[in-house]
C-alpha cells in the first residue's frame, strides 16, 4: 500500500467523511490544541458549571485531560442541525437524534482509517473530565469556523447551527486551520439580545485575573453559571412534564443530565420517541449567519 503524505491523508479523510453524512470536516494538531484558550483556561476556572471561577476554593483542583499519548492528529466532523429540523437537538434518556448520528459518522470514520491504513483511532467521550475534547477549540483549530459572541463556534455556511464530534488518530494528517473569519465584526448582537436569561449582561470572567484575553463569548461576558442553571431547570421542567411520579421524576431528571452515559433510554410512548428536554437556542437561531 502507497504511503499517503499528510497532505493526501487529509484530503481522503475529508472526502470519506463527507460521504459519510459529515456537513463539514477538518482536522486540527493535538500538540495545539493542548494549548487553545479552553484548555489553558479550563485549570484556572474549574469544571465545575455550579460555582463561578473567583468564588472557587483554593484547594479545588480541576479534572486532567487524559488523551492518548500517540494522538498527533484530531478529525473534527460537523453536522448541521438547522431551524427546520428542531428534534436533532431534543435530549432523551440517550442524548439527542443529532448526536447519534455524528457518533455513526464518527465510528465508521475510525473503521473505514483502520480497515484501509491499519491506523489506531480514538473516539473521546462527549464530557471533558472523562477524557474528551473541546470541541469549539478543535473546530476553531481545523479552520471550520470561529467563536463568535454567543460563545458558539460560527460557520460560514451553517452559521452555529451545527453539533461536532472530535476523531483522535496516530498519524499526521495536514491541519486545515485555523483561518482568519470574525462573523461578529460590525454585527449588532442579535444572539445576546435573545437570551432570556441574560448569559451576556455582565463580564463573567476577567482578562487580567486569568492572563489570557481570548475568553469565553470573546470577551469574558458569557456565563456559563447562568446559561447552565437555565438548561438544569429545563432538565427539571421536562422530567416533571413526563413523569408519572416523583421517583419516576427522579430517575427521568438523572437520566437526561447524565444523557451519553445513560444506558436505558426513555421508554417509547405510542411508538414514538419520548423527547424529553428542548433546551433554549435562542442565542444560536438569532444570529443571521448561515440562514
Amino acid at each position: 500500500m502507497t504511503k499517503l503524505s499528510p497532505a493526501e491523508l487529509t484530503e481522503r479523510i475529508l472526502e470519506t467523511a463527507k460521504s459519510l453524512g459529515a456537513s463539514t470536516v477538518g482536522v486540527a494538531e493535538v500538540e495545539r490544541l493542548k494549548v487553545s484558550p479552553s484548555h489553558l483556561i479550563s485549570p484556572k476556572i474549574g469544571m465545575g458549571l455550579d460555582m463561578r471561577w473567583r468564588d472557587a476554593p483554593d484547594d479545588v483542583v480541576p479534572a486532567e485531560v487524559d488523551w492518548p499519548a500517540d494522538a498527533v492528529s484530531a478529525v473534527v466532523i460537523g453536522v448541521s442541525h438547522p431551524a427546520d429540523q428542531p428534534h436533532l437537538d431534543w435530549y432523551d434518556g440517550r442524548g439527542t437524534p443529532g448526536n447519534r448520528v455524528l457518533i455513526g459518522i464518527v465510528k465508521e470514520l475510525s473503521c473505514w482509517l483502520k480497515d484501509s491504513f491499519f491506523f489506531n483511532t480514538y473516539r473521546p467521550p462527549y464530557f471533558i473530565e472523562s477524557g474528551g475534547v473541546f470541541m469549539k477549540d478543535a473546530a476553531v483549530l481545523a479552520g471550520l469556523g470561529s467563536v463568535g459572541k454567543n460563545n458558539l463556534v460560527i460557520t460560514p455556511k451553517h452559521g452555529p447551527r451545527i453539533r461536532w464530534r472530535v476523531l483522535l488518530l496516530d498519524h499526521a494528517a495536514k491541519a486545515t486551520g485555523p483561518v482568519e473569519y470574525d462573523p461578529c465584526d460590525g454585527c449588532d448582537e442579535p444572539c445576546r439580545k435573545a437570551c432570556p436569561v441574560g448569559a451576556f449582561e455582565e463580564t463573567a470572567y476577567d482578562a487580567s485575573a486569568l492572563g489570557q484575553s481570548q475568553l469565553p463569548g470573546t470577551d469574558g461576558t458569557y456565563d456559563r453559571i447562568t446559561c447552565n442553571t437555565k438548561m438544569a431547570q429545563e432538565v427539571e421542567d421536562a422530567a416533571g412534564a413526563l413523569a408519572t411520579s416523583e421517583e419516576d421524576h427522579k430517575d427521568l431528571a438523572s437520566t437526561m443530565n447524565a444523557f451519553e452515559e445513560a444506558v436505558m433510554a426513555l421508554p417509547p410512548a405510542g411508538g414514538e420517541a419520548r423527547y424529553g428536554v428542548k433546551y433554549c437556542r435562542r442565542c444560536e437561531l438569532s444570529c443571521p449567519v448561515g440562514r
